[in-house]
Parts: C-alpha cells; structure tokens; sequence
C-alpha cells in the first residue's frame, strides 16, 4: 500500500453523477498529460495502467481497468476517457483515501475520494493524481514486488502495511540529530544550484547523509532509502509536472508543494513527522540529482534506493573543488 493519507470521515450520501463525469473528465486530461510531458520525464509513466477507483460517499466507481473485480456491475463507458465504467456500492474503503495499491492484484489502482471528501482543492487533487500515478509506473516496473521482499523489511507482514508500520528509530537522539544536519546540508546544496559553490555543498552533503545512514543502522536504512526512492521520487515527479500541468491552478498548487517541500527541510522534525519525512527529503534528493542532468532517471528504474544514484548524478556533474 503506498501514499496513504487518511483525512476523516464524510456523512454518507449518493455520489452525484456530475461528479463521476469530472472525475472522467479529468483523469482524460491527466492520461493524455502522462502520455506527453509525463513520458518526456520517464520513460513508461504515460503507458503505465492507469485504473482508479473513485470511493464516493455511497458507492465506488472503477474506470480504466480491463477487468472488473468480483462485485463490480457494468455501468456504461465513460465518455471521456472512453474506459469501461463499472460501480459497486461502498465496500468499507474511506472516502478520504489517496493511494495507489494493488487492491485487486496487480496492476496497482489509483483509490482516492473526491476532493470534497479528502478535503483537497481540486487543483491539488489533481496534482495528487500524478503522484500516485508514478506509484503506479513504479510497481509496474519489472520484478517490483520480488525486490522490494528481497530487501526483508517486511517482517512477515504479506498485507503491505509495513511500508507504513516499519519501526524505523524516528525517536532516537543520534538519529534525530543526524537527520536534522543532513537536512541543513541538503537543503544548502539544492539552494547553491546554478552558484559555484554548488560541486562543494553536494560533497559537504553527501557527507552528512553518510553519517545519518551510520546513525540509522544497515537494516533501518534499507527501509530509509526504499521510502525516498518511492515517496520522495513521487513527491517530486509531483511537483516537477504539476509545474507544467495545462491548468494554471495545478501550477501554482505545484509551486506552492515546492516551497512546502523546502520549507519541511529547513525545520526537521523526523520525531514529529517520522514516516512522512520522506516526501520532503527525498524530493529534494531529486531536485539536487536533477541539476546533473537526466543520467539518474535513465537508472532510476533499476535501483530501489538513492544513495547510488546520488553518486551517479554527483559523478556525473564532473567538478570537484
């Protein structure tokens, strides 16, 4: 399960049809934005499935999805994205969900409610759309679910939840202090950009991550580096199309997550954020990686954590002061 976010509950009344048909509407307008700016950005991401279950206050409609699940009844094509359209009444699913999950079994399926449920403008909704959208090129990359067990984090656990629950030490001291001069050293070098004092706070960062990776332990930082490849990738990719997204709304609301992004770094709190300090710092991992070129996203594909990647985009912005 990936990029759950739970937001409250809303009283339950019937989903209105305009609703399903803007829903259509504009996962048209993202899929076709996927397929062109999103495939420039990586390669596969506009040709990743793109099934969503949209969870409405009474009942669950599912678009773009060859088959439908047991439970399903055929409701028509949407006329938008011209996906079949089934429904079903509400199976238990929040209607606050934002995630993307194989919740029928591969291919993963994007399950979100409505803005008004998971209180979400409809310009960051949308936006959302594309971070969860990446968790699904994600997962359909090859032998996904294979390497990520491989990495053995998940203690037993076969529902996915781990990726939540792991006890990573966000409470301890050392590893408190290390984040946060990781974060400052971070957030130097993705500021010195373009100024040549940039090779040298990369160096000064790399430093510093090592030392927050010591703190964390071998085992703890696997599930470290996992959670920045997968949300702080994500985050990025988010805020990286969002910027060019046609709506001008979805821009600003792009560019608004941005400043958020960098602001969370210049206040480390990995006690009071704890899993959630991914999104931020690995984005903007991203963002420093990005200012080598588009090496790291070439490899992206084969790596499930950062740290290699980072060497490769260092590497390949040449200068060492």
């Amino acid at each position: 399960m990936i990029g759950i976010f739970l937001l409250g509950l809303a009283a339950v009344h019937a989903t209105p049809t305009s609703t399903i048909e803007r829903t259509g509407s504009t996962i048209a307008q993202v899929r076709s934005f996927s397929a062109d700016t999103g495939e420039q950005l990586w390669a596969g991401y506009g040709r990743a499935p793109f099934g969503l279950l949209l969870v409405g206050e009474s009942d669950e409609t599912l678009l773009c999805r060859d088959q439908a699940p047991d439970g399903f009844r055929p409701a028509g094509t949407d006329e938008a994205t011209g996906c079949a359209r089934f429904t079903r009444g509400r199976s238990g699913l929040p209607n606050t969900l934002l995630a993307a999950m194989p919740l029928f079994g591969p291919p993963s399926v994007i399950v979100m409610g409505t803005p008004q449920s998971t209180g979400r403008s409809e310009a960051a909704w949308v936006r959302t759309v594309l971070h969860e959208h990446f968790h699904q090129w994600q997962a359909s990359l090859p032998e996904y679910y294979s390497r990520t067990a491989a990495l053995d984090l998940s203690g037993g656990d076969q529902t996915g939840m781990w990726m939540l629950n792991y006890p990573f030490p966000y409470e301890q001291t050392a590893v408190i202090k290390a984040e946060a001069d990781a974060s400052a050293a971070l957030l130097e070098a993705v500021e010195a950009r373009r100024t040549p004092d940039f090779y040298s706070k990369f160096d000064a960062y790399l430093a510093q991550r090592r030392r927050f990776e010591q703190a964390a332990g071998r085992r703890n930082w696997r599930y470290a580096e996992l959670q920045l490849w997968q949300e702080g990738v994500a985050r990025w990719t988010e805020i990286e199309l969002g910027k060019t997204f046609p709506d001008p709304e979805v821009r600003k609301s792009a560019e608004d997550l941005e400043r958020k992004t960098l602001a969370e770094l210049r206040s480390p709190d990995l006690a009071g954020r704890k899993r959630e300090f991914v999104y931020a710092y690995g984005a903007a991992e991203a963002m420093l990686m990005e200012t080598c070129g588009a090496k790291w996203r070439r490899a992206y594909p084969d790596q499930l954590q950062l740290g290699a990647l980072l060497q490769l985009a260092r590497s390949a912005c040449g200068q060492r002061d």
